[in-house]
């Protein structure tokens, strides 16, 4: 069972190929993949590859990617907003 069927909140990442048209509005006809449902770039968010889970932030430099690890982003298959911190009551 996946993370996100087993814990509500999880949010799954679609990765797919760009159709023609993507491909010509951004002027590139080499292989690139289309991500949606990404949380706002650089917010911090748990993600998860199905097997672990951590803190990360996507980021654009040049491309899309993980700010804090080297991971790929095809690596992730799901991601969640932060809980709200512990305050003791």
């Amino acid at each position: 069972m996946k993370a996100r069927e087993k814990i509500p909140g999880w949010n799954e990442l679609i990765i797919r190929e760009p159709t023609e048209e993507e491909r010509m509005l951004c002027g590139r006809r080499d292989h690139f993949f289309v991500v949606e449902n990404l949380p706002g770039l650089g917010e911090e968010v748990l993600v998860t590859n199905g097997e672990e889970i951590w803190i990360d932030s996507f980021v654009e430099d040049e491309r899309l990617c993980l700010s804090f690890t080297e991971r790929k982003v095809d690596e992730v298959t799901s991601w969640m907003p932060l809980p709200e911190p512990y305050t003791g009551e």
